[in-house]
């Protein structure tokens, strides 16, 4: 090995080129700064997005990644755009040589698989097992899951494509997590489908934010006292309008919580596909002088302070996955009140700060918004229950771990 303390990663989150500039998202860039914390160099690769389909996500937020503290310590390595089975065919060759030759220079390896075709972390995967190298894997979502069900709503081809897809792309993650040395699973969904098939899983959590962003003491018991006189129940998401977060039960469950006499105001921040058909739900709801579906949010600051300002925050994720949204709100001193998932109930256990509804139950999930409106003893304390809960979590912590996992366990 040329460097004991390298690491590869490879990645599904996009490179963007714009001129000579190679940008990336900007949390991803933070990530990447955080893991040269712990290792010596880096070598980061990734497909570049098309600017074609810039235009489909406008949310994301991209930094130059000179821009990132080590630069000259952390290789950045393009990949081939390559979802399509023609692209992927073509590319498929001399990307495996290059990746089997960062595969062979780096001590330590880790892959975070996302799908089937062009998903060239799984493809680093298959050719570590060849090579017989010891490797990490990361999972946040349990992903054939989140394909079908991203898929419902749509065409009828692309449905019977994810029908397709799925089983296939299952099948190819636990071939890897069977043979990974080491599993990290972000979130208890996650841990709960991988870990049977990994020797050596470890439940995980992946969060952005600072120490210096977490709620203080006295601004927790600030915030809570507040709540108890508070005109209104403030409550917030941050995240894209995607089925997969059911956004028209977020808005029923508001809904029905106002038919029920709370008072309650609040915000939706971020855009997607359905966010048309939620501004028509509120409207129908009667909804629009209580709610704001601002759409997109490119100020962290802004959205931090939203969350912040929140008494609660409700969630209707459909999906077995692991949004750091929740791990944001519990460190903002705002309870997370939602649809139960394994993820969620490890969050609270032992902890406090939220509450869970049956999965699909938005009159539920509206009758404890309503309950905690009119409750506000109920609801001071669960502040002070997340404030204390949402502590540990922060990115020194959290990478410091993994940086600990991945040295102890890969030779």
């Amino acid at each position: 090995m040329n460097n004991d303390t390298s690491m590869l990663l490879v990645l599904p989150v996009p490179y963007r080129r714009h001129g000579d500039a190679l940008l990336f998202e900007a949390q991803a860039c933070n990530g990447i700064a955080k893991w040269a914390d712990g290792f010596s160099s880096l070598v980061v690769a990734c497909p570049v997005i098309p600017d074609r389909l810039l235009a489909a996500d406008a949310s994301i937020v991209w930094k130059d990644v000179r821009e990132i503290p080590c630069p000259d310590r952390v290789q950045f390595v393009p990949l081939p755009w390559a979802y399509g089975v023609g692209e992927f065919a073509r590319a498929y060759g001399p990307t495996r040589k290059l990746l089997q030759g960062h595969i062979a220079r780096c001590r330590y390896l880790q892959f975070a698989p996302w799908g089937l075709l062009g998903d060239w972390a799984s493809v680093a995967a298959l050719e570590a097992i060849k090579l017989k190298r010891a490797y990490a894997l990361h999972f946040d979502i349990v992903n054939h899951v989140r394909h079908l069900r991203s898929a419902a709503g749509q065409g009828l081809l692309r449905r019977i494509k994810a029908t397709i897809e799925a089983p296939l792309m299952d099948r190819l993650h636990i071939h890897l997590a069977r043979r990974c040395a080491l599993g990290l699973w972000h979130g208890f969904d996650t841990y709960t489908y991988y870990s049977p098939y990994c020797a050596n899983s470890h439940n995980i959590h992946d969060v952005h934010t600072k120490p210096e962003d977490c709620i203080t003491a006295d601004d927790c018991e600030a915030k809570a006292r507040e709540a108890e006189r508070a005109p209104s129940l403030r409550v917030c998401y941050p995240g894209r309008m995607v089925t997969i977060k059911a956004p028209l039960d977020w808005v029923r469950a508001v809904g029905h919580a106002r038919a029920l006499g709370a008072k309650i105001e609040g915000a939706w921040i971020g855009d997607g596909p359905q966010l048309e058909d939620v501004r028509a739900l509120a409207s129908e709801l009667g909804l629009n002088d209580c709610l704001s579906l601002p759409g997109f949010v490119s100020d962290r600051e802004r959205v931090l302070n939203t969350i912040r300002n929140s008494h609660v925050m409700p969630f209707a994720h459909v999906t077995p996955e692991s949004p750091r949204c929740l791990l944001e709100s519990l460190l903002s001193g705002t309870p997370i009140v939602g649809y139960e998932n394994a993820f969620a109930r490890d969050l609270l256990d032992g902890y406090g700060g939220g509450s869970l509804v049956p999965l699909y139950d938005w009159k539920k999930l509206g009758e404890e918004l309503a309950r905690l409106e009119k409750d506000r003893h109920a609801l001071s304390e669960m502040i002070r229950a997340a404030g204390t809960n949402g502590a540990r979590f922060n990115d020194d912590a959290v990478f410091e771990e993994r940086s600990a996992l991945i040295k102890k366990h890969l030779p």
